[in-house]
C-alpha cells in the first residue's frame, strides 16, 4: 500500500526524470525496536558495529524528491536492493549511483531497461566504463533528501519495531517533500 501511495504521490506531479539518483543510508535502531518476537531480518534489522541498523534504499528524481525506497538490513550491501528500487524508473534516464553500485549485474539490468549508467568504476574493475564526471556531480541530490528526510526524528532513529510501520513512516515524510515542493513551485 506505501509503495502504491507514494507511486500515485509522484506520478501526479510533472516529470522531472532526465536523471534519477541511488544510494542507501543506515538508519540507528532504537534498543526499545529490537524486542519483537519476530526475526531481526524480517524486522529488517541488521547488526553492524554500531548495533542494530536498518538501512534506506532510496531513488530520487531531479528534482531530489522520493520516487521509490526499499528497507532493508542494516549490514546488507547497497549493491543488493538496487534492482528492485530501481525498477520501474529506469528507461531512458541517466542513472546516478556511487561506487558501491559498480556491478555488472547492476549496469547490465540499466542498460537492458534503456537506462544509462552513470556509475564511477570500483579500482579493480579491469576495463573500466566511461564516467562523466559532471552528469556525476548531480548525485548530491540523493544524500539532500536523506538529509531533509532525517530531520523527522521518528525517521533519523527507527523506533518502530514492524518495518511496515516504519516504511508508512517514511512514504508520509515522503509525500510531505513533494508536496513542500509543489507548494514552493506553485508560488
Amino acid at each position: 500500500m506505501w509503495e502504491w501511495l507514494l507511486e500515485r504521490t509522484s506520478a501526479q506531479s510533472e516529470r522531472h526524470d532526465i536523471a534519477v539518483m541511488l544510494d542507501a543510508t543506515h538508519i540507528k535502531v532504537h534498543q526499545d525496536a529490537s524486542r519483537h518476537p519476530m526475526s531481526p531480518h524480517q524486522q529488517r534489522l541488521g547488526k553492524t558495529k554500531g548495533g542494530r541498523n536498518t538501512k534506506l534504499s532510496l531513488l530520487v528524481n531531479l528534482a531530489g524528491l522520493p520516487l521509490s525506497m526499499k528497507l532493508v538490513c542494516g549490514n546488507e550491501h547497497d549493491s543488493k536492493s538496487a534492482i528492485d528500487t530501481l525498477r520501474g524508473f529506469v528507461e531512458g534516464n541517466f542513472v546516478l549511483a556511487d561506487k558501491a553500485y559498480d556491478t555488472n549485474a547492476i549496469r547490465q539490468y540499466i542498460e537492458a531497461c534503456g537506462g544509462f549508467a552513470v556509475i564511477p568504476n570500483m579500482p579493480q574493475r579491469i576495463k573500466p566504463f566511461d564516467y562523466d564526471k559532471q552528469i556525476g556531480k548531480l548525485r548530491h541530490k540523493v544524500e539532500n533528501t536523506f538529509a531533509k528526510l532525517k530531520r523527522f526524528r521518528r525517521i533519523a532513529t527507527r523506533y518502530d519495531k514492524l518495518p511496515q510501520t516504519f516504511i508508512g513512516f517514511l512514504t508520509l515524510a515522503a509525500i510531505t517533500l513533494w508536496h513542500n515542493f509543489h507548494f514552493v513551485h506553485a508560488a
